[in-house]
């Protein structure tokens, strides 16, 4: 069903290009779920859509494809659609780095930015040759113009807020993301203390590629077995891997090499449904990662289940100083011992009793970027 054009006063939200439903799109979702449900309209605007991310909205969602290929058609298009805008709409809010680069680069000014991620989380970051870096600091210094031209750009970590001050020299605000909407904690929410000689459910949630540092947890797990400090019989234990992602083949065949082959399952991209039967079944998340933020972990939280993390993710920032928590730092060989750690504490019920921290929701992440955006007082 095709929905009317985007009227004058609805609220653009620019995501460059959509190639698969993840945590940029999701955060996109939450936030035209909230504005809707406050009588506030908003449309997506996109170079390309290949997951249909309307399908993934819970109300009638307006997405405007530019159709358009190649960085210069895309910048001309960019600029003629916002051009063709009312000039008293409300100014774009842009979803992510290249979203703000190809805004200033159409022109426009004013707009708001959700910076997800910076230059030193892309996947090339340790690698990147010396023309890729000149290529990154020319690009920085372009975006620095545009985030500074009267919008607000919005982070969800100090880690972000400070690569945004070195990268651009900008200020930001910290919006912190949630994980579930605000009614749904309190209906899913168990505590789940392992019984003696109970399986122990390990969980982990994210796109398989190398900052997830999924090969950390195989190592981990392998040398704990070699020193049967936890995870030897009687305690039997296995990790589930949910996610797809271009390195399922090669750390598939790592765990076979580390003896792992018959408690690691790789599951690929798994449907709600069975992503929830995952979460009823886990008692500990792991989320090693190097990234903006973890939402995963939030959720993780919500359903009661303690979660080890690296503080190299966002989310660590509010963590630090609870048992419901294991934040550790440094290389993968800080990690075992901090597996050891967590798993320690969860046979031990150290969390057992201890209230968390406040946990943020979408609702509560995507009011405080409707401010932020000047969209409601």
């Amino acid at each position: 069903m095709s929905l009317p054009a985007p009227t004058a006063d609805s609220r653009p939200i620019l995501i460059t290009e959509i190639e698969q439903f993840g945590g940029a799109e999701r955060s996109v979702l939450a936030l035209a779920r909230w504005l809707h449900a406050h009588t506030l309209p908003c449309h997506v605007v996109t170079y390309s859509d290949r997951c249909n991310l309307a399908h993934y909205a819970t109300h009638p969602l307006p997405v405007v494809v530019l159709n358009a290929s190649g960085a210069r058609k895309r910048i001309a298009a960019l600029r003629r659609y916002f051009k063709s805008r009312p000039a008293n709409s409300p100014p774009p809010l842009v979803s992510g780095y290249q979203p703000a680069l190809h805004s200033t680069l159409a022109g426009l000014r004013g707009f708001h930015t959700l910076m997800h991620d910076t230059p030193s989380l892309f996947g090339d970051a340790a690698t990147r040759s010396l023309k890729g870096r000149l290529r990154i600091a020319v690009s920085n210094r372009i975006l620095a113009h545009g985030l500074g031209s009267g919008g607000n750009t919005i982070v969800t970590s100090q880690f972000l807020r400070d690569d945004c001050r070195r990268d651009f020299h900008i200020e930001t605000h910290i919006a912190r993301m949630g994980g579930l909407t605000a009614s749904a904690p309190e209906s899913i929410f168990r505590l789940r203390p392992i019984q003696p000689g109970s399986p122990l459910r390990l969980l982990s949630v994210c796109r398989i590629e190398a900052n997830k540092r999924i090969d950390w947890v195989l190592r981990s797990l392998a040398e704990l077995e070699r020193k049967a400090l936890c995870l030897a019989s009687p305690t039997a234990w296995r990790l589930d891997l949910a996610g797809s992602g271009p390195l399922i083949a090669p750390l598939t065949a790592l765990a076979a090499q580390l003896g792992l082959a018959e408690r690691v399952y790789f599951h690929g991209f798994v449907s709600d449904g069975d992503l929830q039967h995952l979460y009823d079944r886990a008692n500990l998340f792991l989320m090693p990662a190097r990234q903006g933020y973890g939402i995963p972990a939030i959720e993780a939280l919500q359903r009661g289940i303690p979660v080890l993390l690296h503080r190299d993710s966002g989310v660590s920032d509010i963590l630090l100083d609870t048992p419901w928590a294991t934040v550790f730092t440094g290389g993968p060989d800080r990690m075992t011992a901090a597996l050891a750690s967590a798993i320690d504490g969860l046979l031990n019920g150290r969390h057992l009793g201890v209230p968390q921290p406040h946990l943020p929701t979408e609702d509560e992440w995507a009011a405080q970027v409707a401010r932020l955006c000047d969209w409601i007082e």
